[in-house]
């Protein structure tokens, strides 16, 4: 863990650690990155009588002209929802075409083509499991999202940010060696995954990390054709 004086946050700069009692408080100073307004924020929208819905923040690195990618990052901050709420009203469906997060209840109210975006759900259960997987999502036609595969693999945050930052084709060439682990999986505090999403064309790369639990941070992050 970096000092509290330290960015050790990927996505931004000037973002840093504040270590006190053994937990870890995220306290953002200055950003110039994009904040991901959903069109359709589905049920948590902060109006009176409802949750706030997530932050998302978006930034794109352009780096890597040697691999001709460059990377997506989106950091989301999702709030401490009161205990008794519906899991399934909480945003918890991304898709990384929009860089969006939706919930259960939303998307099986919208058209169908919408539902064939989503890539994976991150928030419910403390576990990432591809959107396909998830049968409350379906009808009796089956599943039109596209899988996604996730394996995991042990990496500091310093060196997931030279991926990010520099070197995007990692989360390519690092697949092999990492450890398998299906369509799902749960996480803790600091877990790293790396996922594929073969219906693309060509196959495409990126990776989650936990930031923290509670609140419940993550980081997502892409590798696309520059």
């Amino acid at each position: 863990m970096k000092n509290s004086k330290h960015a050790s946050f990927i996505l931004m700069i000037g973002i840093s650690l504040i270590i006190a009692s053994c937990q870890e408080d995220v306290e953002i100073l200055s950003r110039n990155d994009k904040v991901v307004q959903p069109a359709q924020p589905g049920d948590f929208t902060g109006q009176p009588g409802g949750q706030p819905y997530p932050t998302i923040i978006k930034q794109v690195y352009p780096v890597d002209i040697a691999n001709y990618q460059e990377c997506l990052a989106w950091r989301i901050e999702w709030p401490d929802y009161p205990a008794g709420v519906d899991p399934d009203m909480i945003p918890s469906f991304f898709a990384t075409s929009t860089g969006t997060l939706n919930s259960l209840n939303f998307m099986n109210g919208t058209h169908p083509v919408n539902k064939k975006k989503l890539n994976f759900t991150l928030f419910t259960d403390e576990k990432i499991a591809s959107a396909n997987e998830v049968t409350d999502l379906w009808d009796w036609q089956g599943p039109s999202a596209e899988a996604v595969y996730f394996a995991k693999i042990k990496k500091t945050a310093e060196q997931i940010e030279a991926w990010v930052a520099t070197r995007p084709s990692n989360f390519e060439n690092y697949w092999s060696q990492a450890k398998y682990l299906g369509t799902e999986a749960y996480y803790e505090k600091g877990d790293f995954f790396i996922f594929q999403l073969p219906g693309q064309s060509p196959i495409r790369y990126g990776g989650i990390r936990i930031v923290s639990e509670s609140p419940r941070i993550m980081e997502v992050y892409l590798a696309v054709p520059n």
